[in-house]
């Protein structure tokens, strides 16, 4: 049907091939503002490969998807996604891990070398927000430690930390809980639900 104004996400027609196999054939979806929606399936079914032409990393062979009533032609901060396997830096403690996403989306070479003033503030102001990320998922005291010192429940709350220190509109969840164990699961299920339905 038509996208109504409260319409967050317009899927119109998709289809996608790799190759000759078809895993998405004419699929039209509308989804309004505070809904959650779960797409349930077999593996290779094309959960996935929808959730990345929502993201806009792999767009379909045909169809499209519109954001907002915008066309989606690329990733944007106006969609976050939080994967299984976490996409953690090694190298990195857990504040910087949340705050890289927002540095490679405001800050250049060029911001660092031409305008350090600039690049201190922004710096600043992104380890502020990274820090708030991660007191929502109650991880302020880990903010120094490595992924290697920290749990399985741990990284996936860093991970989404990374998503929501982007402040997306949608947050798309690719079976993130799936190798964590029941209680962590539902504590870190019950956030989400807390953060995007406050009401």
């Amino acid at each position: 049907g038509a996208a109504g104004a409260d319409t967050v996400l317009q899927i119109e027609r998709l289809s996608h091939r790799f190759g000759a196999r078809s895993v998405l054939y004419d699929l039209n979806l509308s989804i309004r503002r505070g809904e959650i929606v779960a797409l349930v399936g077999p593996s290779g079914c094309g959960k996935s490969t929808l959730l990345r032409a929502i993201l806009g990393t792999h767009p379909p062979t045909e169809g499209r998807v519109l954001c907002n009533g915008r066309p989606v032609t690329g990733p944007g901060r106006d969609r976050g996604i939080v994967y299984q396997r976490y996409t953690l830096y090694p190298h990195m403690t857990a504040l910087h891990n949340v705050m890289f996403g927002l540095m490679l989306a405001d800050c250049g070479l060029l911001d660092r070398l031409a305008r350090p003033f600039r690049f201190a503030a922004l710096r600043k102001a992104h380890r502020e927000k990274a820090m708030e990320a991660l007191k929502l998922v109650s991880l302020e005291h880990a903010a120094d430690l490595y992924p290697s010192e920290l749990s399985g429940g741990m990284m996936q709350r860093v991970a989404i930390a990374q998503a929501l220190v982007m402040e997306p509109e949608i947050l798309l969840l690719d079976e993130p809980f799936a190798s964590l164990d029941e209680a962590t699961r539902e504590g870190l299920q019950q956030l989400l639900l807390r953060l995007y339905q406050p009401n």
